[in-house]
């Protein structure tokens, strides 16, 4: 056996050594002449046929996990997963003529690639090995890409019924430089995507509309466009501990403290005490200013402390006229007499 051993080890390099080869001839067919920066969906006026229906370009949605909702800015943040598929006609090779390779791996940068960006997205970023990673390409010439980014995306973020909101918002890709006739955009999702929320919000596709494809022509060229709505719900647990909860206690304490406590009986006591529990919910009320997004109509929330502070205000000036109301008795009282 151990004299054996060498024996295997040769073969083992001298199959290698074939096998490379023969790869290096099926790359030596695919790019010798093969130009990345051209697009072969050139096709929409020219007398050639390959491609007189058109062909697509198919994003397939697989993962995105929401990293933060900014209500102020109307803006959601994710990191994005995506597959890319198309066919490019000049990567095409038969198996049996390459000892049956049926797949090949290429530095992403080697191949041409449809321009489908994130659209109506700021702050678009590529992981660190977006330009260095690989793209499979099969013997029909599809290749596929993964596709993986975090993008900052505008949505309308309503805020009337904070903290109890529900909003519908889209993570769009739009095909730019291309006509529709030569080339569309379609959008897919996987049938378990991996969608992840935060602490506050969850985070899942619209399952009445998943995919929204829609093309439109602004002058130049035809843009298509896939858009893949999904809700953001907000999880009102933080904001009842942190505001509702607080609010309430105050409102009770203040009501106990005047009707019931030791300087009940006098004016200033009870002032005090009501300008305790309103400056105690200014400081509440700060906070939602900062938390919430400037709207024409109140939230819930808000409507909530609003309220609060109405009920506190409506309660010292019944107890002030009531003394008022008193003191004026007695004074006329005295002079009747």
């Amino acid at each position: 056996l151990l004299l054996l051993l060498p024996l295997l080890v040769l073969a083992q390099t001298d199959d290698f050594d074939d096998y490379w080869k023969v790869m290096e001839q099926l790359q030596s067919k695919l790019l010798k002449n093969y130009g990345n920066t051209i697009s072969p969906y050139n096709t929409r006026s020219a007398n050639f046929t390959w491609n007189n229906n058109g062909s697509t370009t198919t994003v397939t949605l697989m993962r995105s996990r929401l990293l933060s909702v900014q209500e102020r800015e109307q803006q959601f943040s994710t990191a994005t997963g995506a597959i890319m598929e198309w066919i490019d006609p000049r990567l095409r090779w038969n198996p049996a003529d390459f000892h049956n390779i049926e797949h090949l791996y290429i530095r992403r940068s080697r191949v041409w690639m449809p321009e489908a960006v994130p659209c109506e997205s700021t702050a678009v970023a590529p992981v660190s090995l977006f330009d260095s990673s690989n793209v499979k390409i099969y013997p029909n010439g599809q290749v596929i890409s993964l596709v993986y980014f975090f993008a900052t995306h505008n949505c309308e973020i309503k805020a009337g019924n904070f903290p109890f909101d529900i909003n519908h918002c889209t993570i769009c890709f739009s095909l730019r430089g291309t006509y529709g006739e030569e080339l569309m955009l379609r959008g897919m999702i996987v049938p378990e995507p991996d969608l992840f929320g935060t602490g506050e919000f969850d985070y899942e596709v619209f399952k009445a509309k998943p995919v929204l494809g829609v093309s439109y022509y602004n002058g130049e060229a035809s843009i298509s466009t896939v858009i893949y709505p999904f809700v953001i719900t907000r999880q009102p647990q933080f904001w009842v501990c942190l505001i509702i909860l607080p609010t309430f206690f105050i409102g009770m304490l203040v009501l106990i403290g005047i009707f019931f406590g030791e300087d009940s009986t006098s004016l200033n006591g009870l002032v005090e005490l009501g300008l305790t529990g309103m400056m105690s919910l200014t400081v509440i009320v700060g906070i939602l200013n900062d938390s919430i997004a400037k709207s024409k109509d109140l939230s819930a929330l808000g409507r909530f402390v609003f309220f609060d502070i109405i009920i506190v205000v409506a309660i010292i000036t019944i107890l002030f006229t009531q003394k008022l109301r008193r003191k004026l008795n007695k004074v006329s009282e005295q002079r009747l007499k």
